[in-house]
C-alpha cells in the first residue's frame, strides 16, 4: 500500500475522532442563554418553550452498565423580575441541595460552584452545581454522577472536562 492511501485513511479517521470529540451549540429563552457541550453527549429531554427551560444530557460511564444508576448534566434556566430574585433562586437551590438525603459539603477546584454528595436509593452520587445571572434569567448547571467503584479516573476527568465546558460557555 502506498503512502498516499495510508495518509489519507488517517486524515479521515483524525477527522472523525475529532468530529466525535466537538462541541454542540445549544441556546434556551430566546438564545438570552448560549452554552457549547461535548458532542458526545447526547439530549435526553429539552424544554424550551415556557419558564422555566431545560436541556438534559446523558452521559454514559461504562460503570453504569446494568447498574440502572446514570449520570446526567442539566441545564435549567428561569425568567426572574430582577438580581434579587436570582439570589432567592440560588438560596432555594442550596436549600433543596442540604435536604439531600446524606448530604455532605464538599470543596471543589473552583470554588464557584456547590459540590456536594448524597444517596439516591442505595447509591452515592457526587453534585455540582454552579449558578449565573444572564439578562434576566437565572441559569443552574448541574452534574450528577454515582460514585461507582468501576468508574475510571479517565472517565471522571472527561466528565469534569465536559462540565467545565459547559460552565466556561455559560459564562462568556
Amino acid at each position: 500500500m502506498s503512502a498516499r492511501p495510508i495518509s489519507a485513511l488517517f486524515a479521515l479517521l483524525l477527522a472523525g475522532l475529532s468530529g466525535a470529540a466537538s462541541a454542540a451549540d445549544y441556546t434556551l429563552n430566546d438564545g438570552v442563554v448560549r452554552f457549547s457541550a461535548p458532542g458526545d453527549w447526547p439530549v435526553i429531554m429539552q424544554m424550551s418553550e415556557g419558564n422555566p427551560q431545560v436541556i438534559a444530557f446523558q452521559v454514559k460511564d461504562p460503570a453504569d452498565t446494568g447498574t440502572g444508576e446514570a449520570t446526567r448534566v442539566t441545564v435549567t434556566t428561569r425568567k426572574l423580575d430582577d438580581a434579587q430574585a436570582f439570589q432567592a433562586f440560588v438560596n432555594t437551590a442550596l436549600e433543596k441541595a442540604r435536604q439531600t438525603p446524606g448530604y455532605e459539603s464538599e470543596t471543589g477546584a473552583d470554588g464557584s460552584s456547590l459540590r456536594y454528595s448524597g444517596m439516591s436509593q442505595k447509591t452515592r452520587y457526587k453534585y455540582r452545581e454552579s449558578y449565573f445571572y444572564r439578562n434576566g434569567v437565572a441559569v443552574q448547571l448541574r452534574c450528577v454522577h454515582p460514585v461507582l467503584a468501576a468508574t475510571s479516573p479517565a472517565w471522571i476527568a472527561a466528565y469534569n472536562q465536559g462540565c467545565d465546558q459547559i460552565a466556561a460557555s455559560l459564562q462568556k
